[in-house]
């Protein structure tokens, strides 16, 4: 990547939070913050003090397809970082310190979700989605039960057992990165299995809308989610052009009616995110709570309506697509990290520019796969699973004598 002097390694881990032991749902957030607390060889502060005499950063993220750490440094000091990062891969300390200040933390996240209205609701409209105790239908950092249950022993054989190199994928990006030495990675050499996820499946029972009573909030926020295709589909880059349609831009059908005409929210945003198997779209926005029930209803009336996408509607969200997305790989980093993905899901490191391509030549009706066609067949119209976060003593009413029967929870029944 010319002119990237800031060089990215990225390793892509077998570590998704699907390998989780349950009752142990955070645990691989867990280990990924806390691996560049410390190593053998640098205890203590020694290691982020050895990082930073170097201009290097490590950062890290646990997902469902798999965790990913990596460290970013100017090219001139990139051999010095590699060695530091193959000492981290091979003898990070999880002590019990850090570990316990690490859990401190996410008893503190979860504590300042619980008090944010579109936190809330996302959890909501996934425990609609997915099965009971399935991973997806958790949050990420894991639930206040689960927090309690880590502690490093926990975290020590998590990182043993999934920190190998066994399905890891390491990404370089930046300027000259051909030329770089990657021997020093040789040196990390754990091996292992590869974990075995199964495909997601949607829940078949339980509730369509669930709402968290929040009696203090100020608004309603919703979310409204269903699974569909994902990225091998065929039809995956019309159906991304389609939410984009929907509701993916300010001049989209949601925002169109919800924001411009009714002046219920200042915007709706609906996207479609690929999963490790399949796909999750989503449509998120906040509303006057008085207006709550009618901005879910009015939502479902256009996400299900039979008047097709037009040419200019489709035109306009393609073009803004295909023409934001060099935006999101300006880094390195960013490149480096979405490259780890593809790979992790065994596709090829170039998926994305074929991907855009095939986003470029989409129409609202001709072609194999159409814009339209992705909206009708892809997108089932009972398939929709909400949830609500607001004050349920106004929200619960409105939305019965609109003809859904919300289940009520509090904030700790979604986060347990």
């Amino acid at each position: 990547m010319p002119g990237q002097q800031i060089v990215t390694m990225e390793i892509g881990l077998d570590a998704p939070l699907g390998a989780e032991p349950a009752g142990f749902e955070g645990l691989a957030g867990l280990v990924v913050r806390t691996a560049d607390e410390s190593t053998n060889q640098h205890p203590g502060a020694a290691f982020a003090e050895a990082m930073e005499s170097i201009g290097a950063s490590y950062d890290g993220s646990a997902g469902l397809t798999g965790s990913h750490v990596g460290v970013d440094v100017p090219v001139t000091r990139f051999d010095a970082a590699a060695t530091l990062f193959v000492e981290l891969l091979n003898t990070t300390s999880l002590a019990e310190d850090d570990i316990a200040r690490q859990i401190d933390a996410a008893r503190a996240s979860l504590a300042q979700s619980s008090q944010h209205g579109s936190a809330l609701a996302g959890m909501a409209a996934a425990q609609a989605l997915w099965p009971v105790g399935s991973r997806l239908s958790l949050p990420t950092i894991g639930t206040l039960s689960s927090v309690d249950n880590l502690s490093a022993a926990a975290a020590r054989e998590f990182w043993a057992a999934r920190w190998t190199i066994c399905g890891a994928v390491l990404v370089v990006a930046g300027e000259g990165v051909e030329d770089l030495d990657l021997s020093v990675f040789e040196g990390w050499n754990t091996s292992g299995s590869r974990s075995h996820m199964s495909a997601p499946q949607s829940r078949l029972d339980g509730p369509r809308i669930i709402l968290v009573d929040r009696p203090d909030a100020v608004q309603a926020d919703v979310r409204i989610q269903q699974t569909t295709v994902g990225r091998r589909h065929p039809g995956w880059p019309a159906l991304n052009v389609a939410c984009g349609a929907l509701g993916g831009t300010f001049g989209s059908r949601l925002n169109q009616v919800l924001r411009e005409e009714k002046g219920w929210s200042y915007g709706v945003g609906m996207t479609a995110r690929p999963l490790y198997d399949g796909g999750l779209v989503t449509v998120a926005g906040a509303f006057r709570t008085e207006v709550g029930a009618d901005a879910v209803a009015e939502a479902l009336r256009i996400l299900t309506s039979t008047d097709d996408l037009q040419a200019d509607e489709v035109n306009d969200a393609r073009d803004h697509s295909v023409g934001i997305a060099p935006l999101q790989y300006d880094t390195a980093g960013a490149v480096a990290h979405q490259v780890a993905a593809l790979v992790e899901a065994g596709l090829a490191p170039n998926w994305v520019d074929d991907h855009l391509a095939a986003m470029a030549l989409t129409s609202a009706h001709d072609g194999e796969w159409s814009v339209n066609r992705a909206w009708r067949e892809l997108l089932n119209p009972d398939g929709w699973r909400i949830g609500v976060c607001g004050r349920a003593d106004e929200l619960a009413p409105a939305l019965a004598e609109r003809g859904f029967e919300a289940v009520v929870v509090n904030p700790t029944d979604v986060m347990s």
